[in-house]
This record gives C-alpha cells, structure tokens and sequence, in this order.
C-alpha cells in the first residue's frame, strides 16, 4: 500500500467477509459503472473513463438528490488489481476524501477491506479517528451493497 493511502489496519476500518472471490468482488469495482449501486450518498453516473480503474482515471458521478444534487467526482490514485484501489473523491464543499478498498482471499472466498480518510479542505481538520468513526457506518453499508453485487457475478467455468 502506498504512503499516501489510508491506514487500512485501523480498528474502525470496515472488514468484510464473502463467500465471493475476489475475483468476482474487483470485477464489480472494476466496473466503474456500477459504483452508484454500492458508494453509499451516488444516486447516478454520468461518464466513467474507458480505462477505469487505472490511475488517473476519473469516474463522474451524481450524489445527493434533487434539489440537492452535486455533480462530482472520483479519481484513482493508484490501483494493484485483484488487491486494492485509492480513490480521491471530491466531497464539495467540504473537500477531498481518500477511500482505500483492500481485496484478500479467506478460506471461504475473499475479504474486503475499506477505510475513508478527509485529505483537503475544512473535512481534513477533523481528527483522523473521528473522520474514520463517522465514515464507518457509510462504509460498512458500501461493503454490503459490494457483496450483494459480487455474490449474484458468477465464474466462468
């Protein structure tokens, strides 16, 4: 993992066992397409870059819901596919979160692994271990939806 990702061992990092590989959990990731279906507060996309999710690649996306709609947007910082991916989301107007999803194979399928971090604007004076206890709750929900959608992919035989 790289010096500027999230601290992905953290007590508040949310961890979550599937009986889906991890192959079938970064497919999912890998399909930027999908990423309102489990970012938690996206309602739509609007342009995903063709090759998501290598670094630099940017996803468009929509969050909140009318008349409290902000067109926003995401940015890969660096990726190791199959294993784990650095997001930048913009968080206008409180300003940028770092998001580290984390793959690993358990005995039963695989592990995912998610921590969000404020790194820019007023968002990044709130402590860390606070920062990580409220996005807790919202990662925990994006890992479920994250499951949910790499349980129903099934291997190619």
């Amino acid at each position: 993992m790289n010096t500027t990702s999230v601290a992905v061992d953290s007590s508040l990092t949310v961890k979550r066992d599937t009986t889906a590989t991890r192959k079938q959990v970064w497919d999912v990731i890998a399909d930027g397409w999908t990423y309102s279906q489990w970012v938690v507060g996206n309602t739509r996309m609007r342009a995903v870059d063709p090759n998501w999710p290598a670094p630099g690649s940017v996803i468009h996306h929509t969050i909140g819901i009318w008349p409290m709609a902000l067109n926003d947007e995401t940015v890969v910082e660096s990726c190791t596919p199959g294993e784990e991916l650095v997001l930048l989301a913009k968080a206008r107007p409180f300003g940028l979160a770092r998001i580290a999803l984390r793959l690993s194979d358990t005995s039963s399928g695989s592990r995912i692994e998610m921590a969000e971090v404020p790194v820019g604007g007023p968002l990044n004076w709130v402590p860390r271990r606070l920062a990580l206890a409220v996005a807790y709750p919202r990662n925990r929900e994006c890992t479920e939806r994250l499951v949910a959608l790499a349980e129903r992919r099934t291997e190619p035989q």
